[in-house]
């Protein structure tokens, strides 16, 4: 799952990296403009459509991730994912009230102090933080 359009660039280095380890890669973006998150225009003008092995959206709008709002298409993928790799702060603020059928991983920056209370670090520093499957993070 991305997280801003401008960070898709640096995106299309983690998915390389990922499929030089063998992994099969589906990147999701969003549907339609929220804020500064990446969309579909975005992946395709950055190459990941020449990386990632699937490129999709979310099929919304909305900042984080909403299942009961996602398209049929991402909750097929998102529910037989292995691993789930989900950037940016939105991603992890409400994806940590599901549980999810595999191992997350968010890659995000603490910009507000009751994400980084959360986490256990201080504001502004950069973070990678594993949820196991079935596991809700509560802060």
């Amino acid at each position: 799952l991305t997280d801003n359009a401008g960070e898709i660039i640096f995106d299309t280095v983690l998915v390389r990296e990922l499929k030089n380890a063998s992994a099969e890669v589906t990147v999701a973006v969003k549907e339609k403009p929220v804020m500064n998150d990446a969309t579909m225009a975005d992946a395709l003008e950055a190459g990941m459509d020449r990386v990632a092995d699937k490129l999709i959206t979310t099929g919304t709008d909305t900042v984080g991730l909403f299942l009961q709002e996602c398209s049929q298409e991402f909750l097929d993928e998102y529910w037989s994912a292995d691993v789930i790799v989900a950037k940016g702060m939105g991603n992890f603020e409400f994806m940590t009230e599901y549980e999810h059928p595999c191992d997350v991983y968010f890659l995000l920056r603490t910009k507000c102090a009751p994400v980084a209370d959360c986490i256990g670090v201080p504001r502004e520093k950069n973070v990678v933080l594993g949820l196991l499957a079935g596991r809700k993070l509560k802060c």
